[in-house]
């Protein structure tokens, strides 16, 4: 008799489990392959539900959409019965690697009145009789409280990854030609003023980045380069570029080009008037490179960069530019 009432249980329990399709999730644009992946996650949740994820039509659809509040990704999870939200559910994941956790989450709140239905079928004890009212329905209306258009997508923000990065390394400075002797005679006996010719001097290299990927494949740069020379005429080189990294491929190991635009500021100890040694105007600089474990939140990435800082805003005659090759880690 036992066995007769448990396998009538277990048939009632598999009644109550729902067919559910799985539709294509929205906002997982955040890699190539996010979609595939942030579905597969849905369907295993489902699956952990005590449903079934199915590929054409169920008895209830389970609609997954992604949004990036801040640091962030909200994950939104709705029930839909005959085109309507029966219920939904929220989770928030505080980076990429807790997505899964956010997910699973969101499934389970999303599908929770069809896992009470099995678990109260389970639930009746040998020898009595249970009578289930009208179950409570959760009905959320799309775009409640809000008059935007339900196809404007500006509000669903792309999920980036933001770094932080430092760096050591060296650089090779130089400043500009500037001759300003004026001879009394022909013979140039009786002169007033220095002469400075360019010179290349080896520098100590400090690297400093933000750098917000905003795709796969494009990044948008913050750059700080400054470069020191402790030599008998001793230099400081600094610049500060707004400017976008370009990756060609998305692997593990993935090279990098950038250019960048700001401004700049120049100290050089070879000058005897402050007004030549000192230059503060416009810059520009160039970066290529290669980022090394760019799959993982902390990346190493070697790099090569060219800048330039121009004399004040009016005379681009006087320059001074640096290449500098780095070490840095990415967090």
């Amino acid at each position: 008799m036992k066995n007769i009432v448990t396998a009538t249980l277990l048939s009632a329990a598999m009644s109550f489990a729902a067919n559910v399709q799985v539709l294509n999730p929205t906002g997982a644009e955040f890699a190539p392959d996010a979609p595939q992946m942030v579905q597969s996650i849905v369907r295993a949740a489902v699956s952990q539900s005590g449903n079934t994820p199915v590929e054409s039509s169920g008895d209830v659809e389970l609609r997954t959409n992604l949004m990036t509040m801040g640091s962030s990704i909200v994950v939104v999870c709705e029930q839909v019965k005959n085109g309507s939200v029966v219920k939904s559910s929220k989770q928030k994941a505080a980076s990429i690697d807790d997505l899964d956790t956010a997910i699973e989450g969101a499934v389970a709140g999303a599908l929770a009145d069809l896992a009470d239905a099995s678990a109260g079928a389970m639930a009746a004890p040998e020898g009595t009789y249970q009578e289930y009212g009208p179950s409570t329905v959760y009905v959320v209306e799309e775009n409640s409280g809000s008059k935007e258009d339900p196809n404007d997508n500006f509000a669903h923000k792309r999920p980036t990854r933001n770094y932080v990065s430092y760096g050591l390394g060296m650089s090779l400075w130089h400043n500009y030609d500037f001759d300003n002797i004026k001879c009394k005679d022909k013979d140039k006996t009786d002169c007033d003023g220095y002469s400075v010719d360019r010179v290349w001097d080896p520098a100590f290299a400090f690297h400093y980045a933000r750098i917000f990927e905003v795709t796969p494949r494009a990044a948008i740069t913050l750059l700080d380069n400054m470069d020191l020379s402790f030599e008998e005429d001793w230099e400081l080189h600094e610049t500060f570029l707004i400017g976008g990294r370009f990756f060609p491929s998305t692997g593990a190991v993935t090279p990098f080009i950038g250019l960048g635009l700001g401004l700049g500021i120049q100290f050089d100890n070879h000058y005897d008037e402050f007004e030549e040694a000192f230059a503060f105007g416009l810059a520009t600089g160039a970066e290529a490179g290669f980022v090394f474990f760019r799959n993982s939140s902390v990346q190493l990435e070697v790099g090569a960069a060219w800048d330039v800082v121009w004399d004040a805003f009016d005379d681009f005659d006087r320059r001074f530019g640096a290449g500098t090759f780095y070490v840095a880690v990415n967090y």
